[in-house]
């Protein structure tokens, strides 16, 4: 059949060719050719090769000589195109092409044959998600951020995608994240693209991000899947620790003692209505400064001291005991001083013997003198 076909295109571009008067270095043929055609000169020194027609606008041809080829249209009854030996111009163009060609006279007359056109395999979408997340472990109010890359692994534009995502229990869309994503309806074969959304972490616990499922055309295609662990809210609290210091540690009854109570707030939060209360120990007196305190907040890491001093009222031992209350231990925290000894001091008996021995030399040297007076 196809040999038919050739030859009964070859008669009808006969027919239809006819010589018109020229110059007599010249010749001119006017043929009409379908789309696709192939008009060879001089064993294929040229080549015009018609492989467009736009009624009734042009007729786009290939032009080649030897090594060069050139694409050129020809538009209906405008002015003839030259390529090198050649004259061209497009008389009539319908569902085929009327074209005049001016050659030189020497040459014989042109082969015309159909180009056959290559059969295209038919292409085939292949749609991959890929679903990623920058990272698996949160805590509750954190925000996690999610990237879906869609790929076109086939060798055809895939169309009509659309995307659909679930948000995962334990989360919220994040504050200027759009869920779900919306990605573009058309991809070219070797194509990628690539979406962002964000979440917000609202519960603790461990929970299982579903796939992404794109559809284009009648296929479906998943993405794989994520699991997340959200770890639960750790009330932060505050940790006082004290200590009482002292300057010395024996003293005696009537000698003052400086005490420096020290609060350090170790925890992670502040520690707020602090209250230190304690008395002196009985047999002390605070002589400077209380020993009781009142602090409305003591923030994390921060240091407090208060400094008293004391004296001891009567010899003995003697511990100060102290107390600090505040709103993340309101049993309190304890602190003693190390033990404390008061002692009487030494009485200078010198001080009373002196005066009595001089009392009693005056008496007797009184008592020796009257006596002299009394003999005479």
């Amino acid at each position: 059949m196809d040999y038919w076909m050739r030859q009964i295109y070859f008669l009808l571009f006969v027919l239809l060719a006819f010589p018109v008067l020229g110059e007599a270095s010249t010749q001119t043929f006017n043929f009409t050719v379908p789309n696709n055609t192939a008009i060879n000169f001089e064993n294929g020194a040229y080549i015009i090769e018609v492989v467009e027609i736009s009624p009734p606008v042009y007729a786009k041809v290939n032009m080649t000589f030897g090594n060069v080829s050139k694409f050129n249209s020809l538009y209906e009854d405008e002015a003839p195109i030259t390529f090198n030996q050649l004259s061209l111009r497009a008389y009539t163009i319908s569902d085929t092409a009327r074209i005049s060609i001016d050659f030189p006279a020497g040459w014989g007359y042109p082969k015309i044959y159909p180009v056959a056109i290559p059969t295209i395999p038919v292409g085939v979408s292949n749609i991959v998600l890929t679903k990623s997340v920058d990272r698996t472990s949160l805590n509750i109010g954190d925000v996690a951020e999610f990237k879906i890359k869609v790929e076109n692994t086939g060798n055809a534009t895939a169309y009509n995608l659309t995307l659909t995502d679930q948000l995962p229990n334990g989360f919220s869309n994040a504050p200027g994240s759009r869920f779900p994503p919306v990605i573009n309806t058309e991809l070219a074969a070797g194509a990628s693209q690539e979406v962002y959304y964000a979440l917000k972490a609202v519960d603790s616990g461990t929970f299982a991000v579903e796939p992404a499922t794109v559809v284009y055309g009648s296929k479906t295609n998943q993405s794989n899947s994520i699991t997340l662990k959200v770890a639960a809210v750790t009330q932060e609290k505050s940790n006082l620790v004290s200590t009482i210091s002292l300057d010395k540690n024996k003293i005696n009854t009537d000698e003052p003692i400086k005490a420096t109570i020290k609060i350090t707030n170790n925890g992670r939060a502040a520690a707020k209505s602090v209250l230190i209360e304690g008395t002196p120990p009985l047999g002390m007196n605070v002589v400077d400064g209380d020993l009781r305190q009142v602090y409305d907040i003591i923030s994390p890491g921060e240091t407090i001291e208060n400094r008293v001093a004391l004296k001891a009222t009567e010899a003995g031992n003697f511990t100060i005991h102290l107390r600090a209350i505040y709103n993340d231990n309101p049993i309190g925290i304890t602190m003693d001083s190390e033990p404390i000894t008061a002692t009487e001091p030494e009485k200078n008996y010198l001080y009373v013997v002196l005066p009595l021995v001089v009392a009693a030399f005056g008496l007797v040297t009184f008592a020796i003198k009257r006596h002299r007076e009394y003999s005479y």
